[in-house]
């Protein structure tokens, strides 16, 4: 009988060791100092996976989140980007039971704070009874008598609501603030599910965990409602600030989701007193806007004169009820803190009940009674401007100077109408993971709510803010260290929802693209040049760092390298004027350098930075594995911390090219062959034919003694150098050389296909078809194609003067270099109009910034 094998030793936990800094008041502990059921259970499932496999789990799902792309960009005074969005290892669970009472209170103040606008933007009893002071309305640097009938008599003015809420001593939850303008964190929070989900796999489908797909599900059923005319299949679009707002990766991630038009301002137009989106195949009537950006910026005729994100006329369009805006301008006033400390008596005359959850404890310093108390309890409150929430500061005059406090002080005394003071949020402490040791850190909850008939649909989750110092929750929605996931734990089975169509639901067929919005077709042809610019540089570079780490004494090719280099602003070509191919080492260290010179134009860097801030421009329109392509491409261009030599930079260029051959694939074989398609490859071909235009003009016009090392190296350079060999063996000759890269069609390195397939694209491109004539982008494209079939390889490789040059091929080559600029002209003109001021191909292929 074999002796029997020891039992596995159990997985070690951190989990089990938790002790929270503030025991009363931490929402995995109780009174009596023990877990809380629910979180027993869950620490129970934790402990289960162990220290270690949860850390691997955490990163990996740092590193899908980074891959992702998913940043909060605060965009600080300093002007610098975006901070990554981090999830913690650890879900914040809550009971249904708790969660109930919790919503419930939620739901009231949405109701509350909807009838607040219907009355100060209608009868304003509120204000005529007292109940409310006129500052509320008046005295709001956001109120606009604009706002004024813009929504039907009776309708409803917040379809969307958000709440920031926090548990006190008491464990009771009270509000912090209220979100009515643009709420913020509905893509976080299901980003965060969608991260959790996957690390935590078997913990989430155990925990019978609520999802978030019957919210969005409620989302847009109320956005398809709200459209004037066409309820059953509307135009709806997501109306962003665009990539300088600070929600540009949120909004993108939720018109992904929901299946609406991500816009700007500039794709949107009023003609005939309707609302349109700019596409390629003309203009599309809109019936309803997801609203992004802030009341001010929506219409610059009666609202903001200087706002360069909104569209002029759109208030007359909602007053004619031809477009729906969720939620209406003008919502914004309801989340003024200065509404805080009336909205008792508010719930009492609209509503006849009690507000069942509290608001933070908040004095008006407008009254004379509450300023006093304000002035004399100035340590022990916080201070904020009264009608700016989202975007004020935040002054803890128990952290200032003694004469920063008296300055403050007397901003209160001279404009007393535009603050309030609040007491420091008490809030709970909740598990956070460290390998090391649990820790207890702060909470800060935002809730989300979406009107459905008349009540509102509560999201069974939210989104969790962390941070060890309490303080640091009590700005915007971007504060904090970290992020939990919301688990609201079911009391039964979990109800299965989706946001795709019912079974039995019909579903016309249709082909499309024509309703592309030009602003993103003008963006994907610049993403399609920049990558193609990104790869022409990168081969050229590697044929060169190749040459000067050979074995060869000499290197005839590398004038001709550097030269072509020069012309496509990768170097300058007076850097290397001195040094001949003996200098070789010299040469690779100057090219390394330029290589990974963010501050050279020019550079390959600076090219890939181009490629992912075009893509940042599209990103609904870029698929999940694109943007991980993209993003990869960044971290490998990165200069290497340690020394940087030819064999570092050979690396990187390798690296670069695998990334870059991958991106191409994914476009060959995922993309659907729509407009949006063929402006990307538009933008490819237009941009591979000019390179390589370049690259012949100067490495196959001029005329050496033994050419063959330089037709081996441009061979190499146009990925054709198996080709030819194939064909012609080992026999390097002009003739066949130019034939291969020039004018034969089947080679899809060669400008000949580069030609014929934008001729098929432009072919394709959304057009009048009653027109019988060509258009100019029709006539440049074949013209070119017909000079390039017409071309005699024979011909072009003959020499002529002293020195010797082929004129022929030179005169070609510079008809190409003109003509294709006009060709990128001759399409924005056509069909990019719409997207702002036409880019010129030459000044784009040279790199950002020059």
């Amino acid at each position: 009988m074999s002796e029997a094998k020891p039992a596995p030793e159990e997985p070690g936990s951190s989990l089990s060791g938790y002790r929270p800094a503030r025991p009363s008041s931490d929402e995995a502990i109780d009174p009596g100092g023990g877990l809380r059921p629910h979180w027993r259970e869950l620490f129970s499932k934790l402990e289960a996976i162990g220290d270690l496999e949860l850390q691997r789990r955490w990163e990996h799902a740092q590193q899908d989140a980074a891959s992702d792309g998913v940043t909060f960009n605060p965009h600080d005074a300093d002007g610098e980007g975006a901070r990554p969005w981090i999830l913690d290892a650890i879900p914040f669970p809550l009971p249904e039971r708790s969660w109930r009472v919790l919503s419930e209170g939620l739901a009231q103040r949405a109701m509350l704070l909807d009838h607040v606008l219907r009355d100060l933007l209608g009868p304003q009893v509120l204000l005529r009874e007292k109940v409310l002071p006129p500052d509320v309305l008046f005295g709001s640097p956001a109120y606009h008598p604009s706002f004024h009938g813009l929504r039907p008599a009776g309708r409803r003015h917040l379809d969307l609501y958000a709440a920031d809420v926090a548990r006190g001593s008491n464990e009771g939850w009270y509000v912090t603030g209220d979100r009515t303008r643009t709420v913020s964190g509905l893509g976080y929070a299901l980003e965060n599910r969608v991260i959790a989900s996957r690390m935590l796999s078997a913990v989430f489908r155990r925990s019978h965990v609520r999802r978030l797909a019957e919210f969005f599900s409620a989302l847009k059923e109320m956005i398809r409602a709200q459209a004037p005319r066409s309820q059953d299949n509307p135009r709806v679009v997501l109306w962003t600030q665009g990539p300088t707002g600070t929600r540009y990766f949120e909004d993108a991630y939720l018109a992904r989701y929901l299946g609406y038009t991500l816009v700007e301002g500039g794709d949107l137009a009023v003609r005939a007193n309707r609302l349109h989106l700019k596409t390629l195949g003309g203009l599309q009537p809109v019936e309803v806007v997801l609203r992004r950006l802030d009341d001010g910026l929506c219409d610059p005729v009666e609202l903001r004169a200087d706002s360069q994100a909104g569209v002029s006329g759109l208030l007359e369009v909602l007053r004619a009820r031809n477009v729906a805006v969720v939620n209406s301008p003008g919502s914004s006033l309801a989340e003024a803190p200065i509404l805080l400390p009336f909205l008792r008596a508010a719930c009492q005359r609209l509503l006849d009940a009690d507000l069942k959850l509290p608001s933070i404890a908040t004095w008006w310093c407008g009254q004379k009674k509450e300023r006093t108390y304000v002035l004399e309890h100035l340590d022990d409150l916080i201070v904020r401007p009264a009608f700016s929430p989202a975007t004020a500061s935040v002054w803890r005059p128990d952290r200032m100077t003694s004469d920063e406090r008296a300055d403050l002080a007397a901003a209160i005394e001279a404009r007393p109408a535009s603050f309030v003071a609040q007491q420091a949020p008490v809030r709970s402490t909740t598990p956070v993971w460290n390998p090391q040791g649990v820790e207890s850190w702060y909470l800060a909850l935002r809730t989300f709510l979406v009107a459905r008939d008349d009540a509102y649909v509560r999201m069974p989750g939210g989104l969790a803010r962390v941070a060890p110092d309490a303080a640091a929750l009590d700005h915007t929605m971007s504060s904090g260290e970290r992020s939990q996931d919301v688990w609201i734990l079911s009391e039964g089975p979990v109800d299965t929802a989706s946001l795709l169509s019912p079974p039995g639901e019909t579903i016309a067929l249709r082909r499309g693209g024509a309703e592309l919005p030009s602003r993103v077709a003008d963006n994907l042809f610049w993403l399609g040049r920049a990558v193609e610019g990104a790869e022409g540089c990168a081969r050229l570079l590697r044929t060169l760092l190749s040459t000067s780490a050979g074995e060869a004494p000499e290197a005839p090719e590398l004038p001709y390298l550097l030269s072509a280099l020069a012309q496509i602003e990768q170097i300058d070509k007076d850097d290397f004027a001195a040094l001949g191919p003996a200098d070789l080492t010299r040469i690779a260290a100057g090219v390394a350098s330029a290589l990974f010179d963010e501050g050279r134009s020019g550079s390959l860097r600076s090219r890939i930075l181009e490629a992912q801030r075009v893509a940042s421009l599209v990103r609904d329109r870029v698929s999940m594995d694109a943007w991980r392509i993209i993003q990869r491409l960044e971290e490998v261009s990165r200069k290497p911390r340690w020394r940087v030599g030819s064999y570092e930079s050979l690396r990187t260029v390798e690296l670069v090219l695998q990334e870059l051959a991958a991106f191409a694939g994914m476009v060959g074989e995922s993309m659907t062959r729509a407009p949006s398609w063929r402006f990307l490859d538009l933008g490819r071909r237009i941009a591979r034919a000019w390179h390589t235009a370049r690259l012949l003009s100067a490495t196959l016009v001029p005329v050496v003694k033994d050419e063959r090392a330089v037709f081996e190296a441009v061979l190499a350079t146009a990925d054709s150098l198996m080709t030819y060999r194939s064909r012609y063996l080992a026999t390097l000759q002009a003739a066949p050389v130019i034939d291969l890269l020039l004018t034969d069609d089947t080679n899809p390195r060669s400008i000949g296909h580069q030609l014929a397939v934008v001729v098929d694209h432009v072919g394709e491109l959304p057009r009048d078809d009653t027109k019988a004539t060509l258009g100019p982008e029709q006539r440049v494209a074949l013209s070119l194609q017909n000079a390039v079939r017409l071309a005699d390889a024979v011909e072009m490789s003959r020499i002529e003067g002293s020195p010797g040059r082929r004129a022929g091929l030179e005169r070609l080559l510079q008809r190409l270099a003109e003509q294709l600029p006009r060709l990128s002209d001759a399409l924005s003109s056509r069909f990019l109009t719409h997207a702002g001021l036409p880019r010129h191909l030459a000044s784009a292929l040279e790199p950002p910034g020059s």
